[in-house]
């Protein structure tokens, strides 16, 4: 990697190491030949700034690990179609398709698949679970990655940027906003990171490893196998600050009720363990991918809501496009320019 006067130079320089971030990596690296014209190298130089001394200890490592193809939004659906395909090959993760009970749109009887549950619903058998550390690992591999790198501002140089961190200073053709539930106090979006609970129970008698995902979509309720027990989550979304984890007493009381109400031969259940995540959204709950409309040195990855494990590969593939090609497709879905515009 070059130096300027002390300064660490680098073609693309990404913030964040979870999924976004990660398979944006990978994916220039897998598509920058014939980049020369936009960058000083082909393929072009990329370093990514964790601020954590781990990659995915966020968004990233706090969700169920589900791969869920069926996405909230129509212009969304192709890249959950694109990432769910490409996780139930393999290829860089474990995936275990134990299918998914879409439940309340459908007349497949739950119980079918999953004894103790109730209801009629969709059943999608091609649906599953990935190991989400060995997925982050895979397109984290051979990649220039700065661990504790805290981003604390840029200012423009030339046609790039230069910016301060907690371990010097950087300069880059391009700086990419990969920070998750941080993604909006970082690029100055109006993001909003929402918060998640899960809940682990002891192992259960009678729960097949083997039996599918139970989601609820309308009451806000699922539930799978793990560990012996089940993982459940409330669905709840409450606004927080990045990284506020405080666990709210409430959300197990709600989860509780739900169960009760439209799960009821689960049982009374215990809880092993429980924690929160943050999924983040934009107004819209669109994606955000694309230039920044007040500088085009600057490119977003952020907002994807909960769909990261599912769609990280394919919003990867997208975002690594535009990168290369310096430019948005026409008609761009989730162009930041929806929310924010030139120079404001």
């Amino acid at each position: 990697m070059g130096s300027e006067s002390g300064r660490e130079s680098t073609d693309i320089l990404i913030i964040g190491a979870g999924l976004a971030g990660a398979a944006t990596a990978y994916h220039v690296r897998r598509e920058a030949a014939g980049t020369a014209a936009l960058f000083a190298h082909a393929p072009p130089r990329v370093v990514l700034l964790e601020k954590e001394h781990l990659p995915g200890m966020h968004s990233s490592g706090r969700n169920a690990a589900f791969v869920r193809e069926l996405m909230d939004h129509a212009s969304m659906q192709p890249l959950g179609t694109e990432g769910a395909k490409f996780l139930q090959r393999g290829e860089l993760a474990e995936f275990r398709r134990c299918g998914l009970m879409l439940l309340g749109d459908g007349d497949v009887e739950a119980r079918e698949h999953f004894p103790p549950a109730r209801g009629k619903g969709l059943w999608r058998p091609t649906e599953g679970i990935v190991d989400v550390a060995a997925l982050l690992q895979g397109y984290l591999t051979g990649q220039d990655v700065r661990v504790e790198t805290e981003v604390k501002g840029w200012v423009r140089r030339g046609d790039g940027l230069r910016v301060a961190t907690s371990r010097g200073e950087f300069t880059c053709r391009l700086l990419v906003n990969a920070a998750g539930p941080w993604a909006g106090q970082v690029g100055g979006l109006p993001l909003t990171p929402m918060k998640r609970h899960l809940v682990q129970t002891p192992p259960m008698p009678g729960i097949g490893a083997d039996w599918p995902f139970v989601w609820h979509a309308r009451d806000g309720l699922y539930f799978r196998p793990e560990s012996g027990g089940l993982l459940l989550s409330p669905c709840d979304e409450t606004p927080a600050a990045p990284g506020d984890y405080a666990e709210d007493p409430r959300a197990l009381e709600d989860l509780a009720e739900k169960v009760e109400r439209l799960q009821p031969d689960l049982g009374e259940l215990s809880v092993l363990t429980s924690w929160v995540g943050q999924r983040t959204f934009a107004p819209d709950r669109g994606f955000v991918i694309g230039f920044d409309p007040r500088d085009p040195r600057v490119f977003h990855v952020a907002g994807l809501g909960g769909h990261g494990v599912t769609t990280s590969y394919a919003v990867g593939r997208l975002a690594a496009e535009m990168i290369l090609r310096g430019t948005e497709p026409t008609g761009n879905p989730f162009s930041p320019a929806r929310l924010v515009g030139p120079g404001s």
